[in-house]
């Protein structure tokens, strides 16, 4: 019976001491401006629900918000209801085709996609400056209103490296 009041009391101890080691975190950050010189561009973003949010426009057309998902295998996902725009804007047509693609998600349920070759997908940097990636291929969801996912080919096609920055929200690139 003593053993198992000195083990409580022990744990207890341990508890309370614990509860004062809170680390308090904070967002990351450039050590100093110099640092920044260091990349060749800066695109801003918007955090919405945990998600970075970066604005793009496709074929040089209509203007849309997208996900940054460095786990997005394909190169950009849009829904149907992209897609309708941009044949409205005359931007996308039958002649974009490209394939049928089987694609597993994340749950690991596959389905057939279809796939359109977009001419181009561009990002606005800090600065004003368009950064375009041509012939992109654009997988085409069919549940409408799903977030446009801009998947690590992109990611990769704007420069060799990147970085976020939580503390000035904006994601640094080396050309």
């Amino acid at each position: 019976m003593m053993m198992k009041k000195l083990i409580c009391l022990c744990i207890a101890i341990v508890c309370l001491c614990s509860c004062g080691n809170n680390k308090v975190y904070r967002p990351s950050k450039f050590p100093d401006e110099s640092s920044k010189r260091n990349f060749s561009f800066a695109i801003p973003y918007q955090e919405k629900n945990s998600s970075i949010i970066v604005r793009i426009r496709l074929n040089g057309g209509p203007q849309f918000e997208g996900t940054w998902d460095s786990g997005c295998s394909v190169p950009l996902k849009i829904s149907t209801l992209e897609a309708t725009a941009l044949v409205k804007a005359g931007t996308l047509s039958e002649s974009d085709y490209h394939s049928s693609l089987p694609i597993t998600v994340a749950n690991g349920q596959t389905s057939e996609y279809d796939v359109y070759k977009l001419k181009s997908i561009s990002f606005m940097d800090e600065d004003g400056v368009e950064h375009t990636i041509n012939d992109v291929p654009a997988v085409i969801d069919d549940n409408v209103g799903t977030d446009i996912l801009i998947g690590l080919p992109v990611m990769q096609a704007l420069g060799y490296s990147h970085e976020i920055s939580q503390y000035d929200q904006a994601i640094y690139f080396k050309e």
